[in-house]
């Protein structure tokens, strides 16, 4: 004769506790794993930016760090001592030079002067899973970039593009990486800070 005894409610309740201690015991360590990922980026990028500093007044070239925010990766490149940074009305007559010029036409803009510098970042450094670029914000740029390509500038001068750049993990955590005109140096903070914030005068 077959037993057709089902659970008694003790069974079920501690088959329910066992759930809720598995429960407690994961889900932190999921928080702390993207945590730890975070702070691993938030200190890789810190330091890269200080080593384009640091060899941009080494070498007399400019240089700068390239953030991919599409394929959450960056890089360092360097490029001639005589690099002008790009204004909005640069960036139009450009536009406007591509747009019309021919095919052949010896006035089309010029390829960028930058390579990538093996000496700081070997290739292109991929974020850790589970940590993103949400945007970057740049003294060349009204708005954050939320697409394609953003950069921080390094002068031999000693001077740096005042840049921003915004992290976030797979749980809520956020990091504002505040980058200062002078060398090089990068502020961390845990939550997102505006161009207002971090660069008001006091």
């Amino acid at each position: 004769m077959k037993d057709n005894r089902g659970f008694t409610l003790i069974e079920m309740l501690i088959v329910v506790l066992l759930i809720v201690l598995i429960s407690a015991l994961v889900i932190p360590s999921v928080s702390s794993y993207f945590q730890i990922s975070m702070n691993s980026a938030v200190r890789d990028i810190a330091s890269a930016v200080k080593e384009c500093s640091n060899s941009t007044m080494l070498t007399g070239r400019v240089y700068r760090m390239v953030y991919d925010i599409k394929k959450n990766e960056y890089w360092a490149e360097s490029g001639p001592p005589n690099v002008v940074l790009d204004t909005e009305a640069s960036k139009e007559k450009a536009e406007r030079r591509k747009r019309y010029a021919r095919p052949s036409d010896d006035t089309a803009p010029p390829t960028s002067d930058f390579t990538m510098d093996k000496t700081i970042t070997r290739k292109k450094v991929d974020l850790p899973r589970g940590v993103e670029i949400v945007d970057v914000m740049n003294q060349q740029t009204k708005e954050p970039v939320k697409e394609g390509s953003a950069y921080t500038h390094f002068f031999p001068q000693g001077l740096t593009e005042q840049t921003i750049v915004h992290l976030q993990d797979s749980s809520g955590h956020k990091a504002s990486l505040v980058i200062a005109p002078l060398a090089g140096k990068t502020d961390v903070y845990d939550h997102y800070v505006t161009m207002e914030e971090a660069f008001a005068k006091k």
